[in-house]
């Protein structure tokens, strides 16, 4: 657009042309000054200005060509050496593959492969070589220095992330190409214009065959037909598509991985567009329905008299587990979209099935209808206890005449309804990637006997910070086991301790499951120690101790809690400086400014040479880029501690 318009600027200036000479006086002198040499041929003049502002606007084009080529080429040169790496490591797992089929013996296994001729005695060597480098493999992967994974599982999953690799090679190929395809036909239209209000032929006929020559755009079709060619016989290789002769995007459809990004990048930016504006409304909305919630709760009750706030709570565990899971469902969410607007593949990270389609918009539209039907169970119980709207059932056992048996219903229905919508079956998140969630959760449980990954580490700290949330589960269950209405020893009990549970209950159960987190995330702290030899996981560890001993001196010491406090604030502060030196990588230039000077400078006493500047530059370490100002990391740190 910049170029068409200083053409146009161009065509005007060419069309308006020269003023004509002033018309000489009669009886005037002639005299030749400079002014007048110079205006003596104001259209050569004219004709030369035209000339340099076309000629600058001929070396802009040219530069903006030369521009575009080279980043098509660039980027075709980086696709192709990506799928030079996924040729390797598909032919690799397809060599491993077909050495699967044969038999000890040198048959083998598969009809379609001919017979191993070796002799008996080569035979026995393979075999020898094949039992040692077997153990070998059994012994890295119990010591955990083997990346690869070596179960036929692990070698599918292998093989469907190379089929996810090739779609996203092919997204960026799709995209390149699109992007080399519309400035080649840019660049066709802008030299036609340049042709037609010009009225020159040289454009077309002269310009643009070089520039196409110098660009190379005219190449990158064969090139990029190269590419979908070589993308079509490697998405065949995989045992998910075997004999199958047909596009990358069928293999990829066969192999269960759904639709291509490239297929539907059309559509996927406008989705995500209409899936942020409903998103958007519906938190508005809700934000003004909680709004309207707490106007309930401040607004006075009826009969003043009967009305109990320790009744009115004792349902409030039930209510908070199911508000749990809904803003674990929002959380879930929001970290997906995240992850895929930053083009982290969070999916292969935390080792997921490639075939799981879950998007964020599937936890999205759960918590939405759960959260949908949080506030309207939670609403309907506010107004029904405040103003006795249905009346009261059974009111002479429980603890006073405004006490029903009705109340228990509310939060049983929104229960069973969180319940069944976590259960019921979906063709997107299927019971298996459910049932692969309560083996992760196991796995984690059991890290001193296997080696930890990163998601293994992911799901341990999301354990220690549901533990919380999690102490919840044994007062909702002693709230709905308990007698409905609730009756008055029910009510004193959870006036003093917060919930209806008993004695042992909520001081032997309850801190058990506030603590299993982080004894779970200890123990594969020492693990990772064990397999690393890294002191950091020896004070990470005892991070995680300290925070263990919160609640076991909260537990005992119940009665005098200066012990908790104590223990708590050891704790809150060792969490926070590891979280902030070590997690985050904060040092004290950026939390408290360049306070640190100069070592070369504090040497000399005032302000160091030039030299020493240098040399002390060239030991230091590099210094890490940050991105936000002081005053940000100082709000999350105190965040933090919060």
């Amino acid at each position: 657009k910049k170029l068409k318009s200083e053409l146009q600027e161009i065509a005007c200036i060419s069309s308006v042309g020269p003023s004509p000479p002033p018309t000489p006086v009669p009886g005037t002198p002639r005299v030749r000054t400079i002014s007048r040499l110079f205006a003596r041929n104001p259209e050569d003049n004219q004709t030369l200005e035209d000339g340099s502002r076309e000629e600058s606007w001929r070396n802009t084009l040219f530069n903006e060509a030369l521009r575009v080529g080279d980043f098509v080429h660039r980027g075709l040169e980086g696709l192709e050496a990506q799928l030079r790496d996924l040729e390797k490591m598909a032919e690799t797992l397809s060599k491993k593959r077909q050495k699967g089929y044969k038999s000890e013996d040198g048959t083998d296994k598969d009809p379609g492969s001919p017979v191993d001729s070796d002799n008996k005695a080569e035979k026995k060597d393979k075999k020898d070589k094949k039992d040692k480098k077997d153990k070998k493999d059994k012994k890295d992967k119990k010591d955990g220095f083997k990346d690869a994974p070596t179960s036929s599982e692990g070698e599918e999953f292998l093989e469907l992330r190379v089929l996810e690799a090739m779609d996203l090679v092919a997204e960026g190929g799709a995209r390149l190409r699109g992007f080399a395809e519309l400035n080649h036909a840019a660049l066709y239209k802008i030299l036609k214009k340049h042709d037609k209000i010009l009225q020159v032929s040289h454009g077309l006929g002269v310009i643009f065959p070089r520039l196409v020559k110098q660009t190379r755009l005219g190449e990158t079709t064969a090139r990029f037909d190269e590419l979908d060619a070589e993308l079509r016989r490697l998405s065949l290789l995989s045992s998910q598509t075997q004999g199958l002769d047909a596009s990358a995007e069928v293999a990829r459809l066969a192999a269960g991985l759904g639709l291509s990004r490239a297929g539907g990048a059309g559509v996927g930016y406008s989705g995500a567009r209409n899936t942020e504006l409903v998103l958007s409304f519906f938190l508005g909305c809700s934000v003004a329905l909680f709004l309207c919630i707490g106007v309930l709760l401040a607004l006075p009750e009826s009969q003043p008299r009967t009305y109990s706030a320790a009744y009115f709570l004792t349902p409030m565990p039930v209510f908070r587990v199911v508000f749990s899971v809904l803003l674990a469902l929002w959380c879930l969410g929001a970290v997906a979209r995240t992850c895929d607007k930053a083009d982290i593949n969070h999916m292969f990270i935390l080792n997921v099935d490639p075939r799981c389609r879950v998007t964020p918009e599937f936890f999205f539209s759960r918590a939405a209808t759960l959260t949908t039907l949080w506030i309207l169970m939670f609403g309907m119980y506010v107004v029904d206890y405040k103003w006795r709207i249905v009346p009261p059932m059974w009111s002479d056992e429980g603890y006073n005449e405004r006490s029903s048996f009705h109340f228990v219903f509310y939060p049983v229905v929104l229960l069973i309804l969180a319940i069944l919508g976590m259960v019921w079956p979906s063709t997107i998140c299927r019971n298996r990637y459910k049932t692969s969630v309560l083996r992760a959760v196991a796995r984690t449980a059991s890290a001193p006997f296997h080696p930890v990954d990163f998601a293994d580490n992911m799901i341990g700290d999301i354990l220690t910070s549901l533990a919380k949330p999690l102490q919840d589960l044994p007062a909702a269950i002693c709230y709905l086991a308990s007698s409905h209405p609730q009756p008055e020893e029910a009510v004193k009990r959870f006036s003093k301790k917060g919930d209806t549970c008993s004695f042992r209950t909520h001081h032997v159960l309850l801190p058990v499951i506030g603590g299993l987190p982080y004894v779970f995330r200890a123990t594969q702290c020492l693990r990772r120690y064990r397999d690393t030899r890294e002191t950091r996981n020896l004070w990470n560890f005892g991070k995680y101790m300290s925070s263990l001993l919160v609640v076991l001196v909260s537990s005992v010491w119940y009665e005098d809690p200066i012990y908790a406090v104590i223990v708590s604030v050891i704790a809150t502060v060792y969490a926070g400086v590891w979280d902030v030196v070590l997690d985050w990588g904060l040092g004290s230039n950026e939390l408290f400014g360049n306070v640190v000077h100069d070592r070369a400078q504090d040497l000399s006493g005032g302000q160091a040479s030039g030299d020493q500047m240098a040399s002390s530059k060239s030991l230091a370490p590099p210094i890490p880029e940050r991105h936000f100002a002081r005053p940000v990391y100082v709000m999350c740190i105190a965040i933090d501690l919060l």
